[in-house]
């Protein structure tokens, strides 16, 4: 009997000595953590703004937090533009460089009319542009999307912050390769060996350069330069979710003829709200590649919300042009990043279109650098920037899409 409360006393005290040298071990490692987050810059929001806002060109792309409303919001703080784009993701390729006024990229802010109408008033808050940009995605309009488009949603806030989960996130990518262990070593290592590389804020930005450029749009570098293979490979994902009828293709109800009509007054209220501020609006419907488009034409009952938005908008007064079919504006597949976001080429055709039908645009867009990039960057994702990246956009499709070569 003695012999067993030993071993019990001996398995107790072995276990209380593991757990206090667990607890000691992770006390070493949270401040270590801490401060890879803090040199990689992953939830440096308030170091890249400053940095971006003064002109310097910095890359913000977080591995910590994919939810960009809190730093598009700090960015336009201290920007204060004459003219942005809003809207979802598929806004994100307007360049700076493409307008004569100073311009803000607030595109991944919204990803449904209740956000969107949130977001816009935390943005006149706090400053009101002269003239806003707004692109539209069809199933906004749809309530499988989202049911109450009048719904009060504030925008979120301290996405970027060392919360527990946060300091979890480099062992974790450690364990799924994202990251080396010379990765984890980063901040003792100078930038020629692998160490963290000034004006990149974030393990994207770090690694790839993929991120937020100061005028607040996408670099997709990874991707066009070949780095790493497309998540949506030759559109094959997108095309999934169309043939599923899933997010966000959702098909229509067999009683739904067209955009929902709460969803339409939604944003018919938005719309109002920023031409009674004087703020010039122009609204458009972000493009389709052409693959993906095809596919949903062979059952256009499924999408009327779509088909039939641009009438619909139309008919309540508001001006919008449809940039739905890419060939419409002589873009195509070869100038698309995935099935349903076109690149910066795409979005300078739709920028020019846009001036070309509203002359008030005319005053804010920079049409010789327009007419430039697409000149020389037909058929490309991107328009090379070496302050971005040194690698050339490749056939990263592989559409036999012809790429120019350094």
């Amino acid at each position: 009997m003695s012999r067993i409360l030993t071993s019990s006393a001996y398995l107790k005290r072995y276990f209380k000595t593991l757990l206090q040298l667990g607890l000691l071990g992770l006390l070493a490692v949270l401040p270590y953590t801490w401060w890879w987050l803090y040199q990689s810059g992953d939830v440096a929001v308030e170091r890249v703004v400053k940095a971006q806002a003064k002109g310097d060109f910095a890359l913000f792309g977080s591995g910590v937090s994919q939810d960009f409303v809190d730093y598009k919001l700090r960015l336009y703080a201290a920007v204060k533009p004459d003219i942005t784009a809003i809207g979802s993701s598929r806004v994100m390729q307007f360049r700076a460089a493409c307008f004569r006024k100073s311009f803000l990229n607030m595109g991944g802010v919204a990803g449904n009319l209740a956000v969107l109408r949130s977001t816009i008033d935390a943005m006149l808050r706090i400053h009101k542009p002269e003239a806003v940009i707004l692109g539209l995605d069809f199933w906004w309009f749809m309530p499988q999307w989202e049911g109450r488009p009048f719904k009060e949603v504030p925008p979120t806030t301290g996405s970027y912050t060392y919360s527990w989960a946060a300091l979890q996130k480099p062992w974790i990518w450690l364990l799924e390769g994202k990251i080396s262990p010379a990765g984890l070593a980063a901040p003792f290592l100078p930038e020629s060996a692998g160490g963290f590389r000034a004006g990149r804020y974030g393990i994207m930005a770090q690694q790839t350069d993929d991120g937020f450029g100061p005028d607040g749009s996408w670099y997709h570098s990874a991707q066009i330069s070949g780095q790493q293979r497309p998540p949506d490979y030759q559109f094959q994902d997108t095309l999934k979710r169309v043939r599923h009828g899933v997010n966000p293709f959702y098909r229509a109800r067999p009683d739904q003829q067209g955009p929902d009509a709460e969803h339409l007054d939604a944003f018919a209220e938005i719309w109002c709200r920023l031409r009674a501020r004087g703020i010039q609006t122009f609204v458009f419907i972000a493009p389709l590649s052409e693959r993906v488009l095809a596919a949903m034409r062979e059952h256009p009952e499924d999408y009327p919300h779509l088909f039939s938005l641009r009438q619909a908008l139309l008919a309540r007064g508001i001006d919008v042009l449809d940039f739905t079919d890419p060939r419409a504006f002589a873009s195509g597949d070869c100038e698309f990043i995935d099935g349903f976001h076109g690149g910066e080429v795409t979005y300078a055709r739709i920028l020019r279109d846009m001036a070309d039908r509203w002359p008030a645009l005319l005053s804010y867009v920079n049409m010789e650098r327009l007419n430039a990039a697409i000149r020389d960057w037909k058929g490309h994702a991107a328009v090379r920037d070496p302050r971005v990246t040194a690698l050339p956009e490749t056939d990263f499709m592989q559409f036999n899409c012809p790429k120019r070569q350094p």
